[in-house]
């Protein structure tokens, strides 16, 4: 409360209007209009900087120039956290969010030229990257975006060694640590929900992809399918020992022994679920984000 607000509430109390100690001043939430409004300006004005900046350095992508496009796009990367750490509005917020998706959009240019068209290092070194953003960003929808891109990117990475099945199910496995334990750590409970979203989001896509996506991926898939965990069933098995885990984990929550017949029944169920996902799969990844829903109250999930 400002000094300002103090001294107006103590004349109050004085002129006898009030009474008891000053309420608490929280942040005012803006309408949701306002708020669309602000984020499409702040997209409008960082189309027209990126296009000035863009048509500015068009000699970084004709002559090929890895070193400045990586300094440049590490600068904008920079400006956009000093915006997000400075301004708390929609307009700076999505202003800076593009800003920065721009910056790593360079970045990547920089990273693919530097591993010298390696695919297996750049999309390494962009999980690597955009796991940083995820911690370091002070924007909750930024993110969401950095753990969706870091999930996708890692997945790339496995794909590219024909370990694409094993993705889905370490993808699965973070976002369940992050909404279970979710409130041990109040201090960062706006980040892990952030990145719990993120990592959800890309679990439904690659689940998604590794359903339906067998002609655009299959190029990548070809040339192992011997290896244990290029199969399909490899990664379904990853995928139920999360469920089990995940059922585990909510029954010592609510002090229940594994020799109950709650914890028999859910094991056997979960268990029972988990075999129905070899040939239904998909199944136990809704299930469990339904499950973490739940388990938090998280009507989002």
């Amino acid at each position: 409360m400002s000094m300002q607000t103090e001294q107006m509430w103590d004349t109050l109390c004085q002129a006898g209007v009030v009474e008891g100690s000053a309420p608490e001043t929280g942040e005012l939430e803006s309408p949701w209009y306002v708020k669309v409004l602000l984020a499409f300006s702040g997209w409008l004005a960082a189309v027209f900087l990126l296009g000035f900046i863009g048509v500015g350095f068009e000699f970084v992508f004709n002559n090929n120039n890895t070193a400045v496009a990586f300094i440049i796009g590490g600068i904008m990367i920079a400006g956009a956290f000093a915006i997000l750490r400075i301004r708390k509005n929609e307009f700076f917020e999505h202003l800076a969010l593009a800003v920065s998706l721009a910056g790593q959009a360079l970045v990547v240019f920089a990273i693919f030229k530097i591993s010298n068209h390696n695919e297996k290092i750049a999309w390494m070194l962009m999980a690597i990257l955009q796991v940083s953003l995820a911690v370091i960003m002070p924007n909750f929808v930024h993110r969401v975006f950095s753990s969706f891109f870091a999930a996708f990117a890692f997945s790339m990475t496995l794909t590219i060694m024909s370990w694409h099945y094993v993705g889905s199910g370490t993808v699965m496995l973070l976002a369940a640590m992050c909404w279970l334990n979710e409130f041990h750590y109040p201090q960062h409970i706006r980040k892990i929900r952030a990145i719990g979203y993120g990592l959800v989001l890309a679990l439904i896509q690659l689940k998604g992809s590794a359903l339906f996506g067998y002609r655009t991926m299959g190029w990548r898939l070809l040339s192992k399918q011997s290896d244990l965990w290029a199969n399909t069933w490899f990664g379904e098995v990853l995928i139920g020992a999360v469920t089990l885990w995940v059922a585990w984990h909510l029954l010592k929550r609510y002090k229940q022994t594994i020799s109950s017949r709650l914890s028999i029944t859910a094991l056997l169920g979960a268990l029972l679920l988990c075999a129905v996902s070899m040939k239904v799969q998909g199944i136990t990844v809704g299930i469990v984000i339904i499950l973490l829903g739940f388990s938090g109250t998280n009507r989002v999930l």
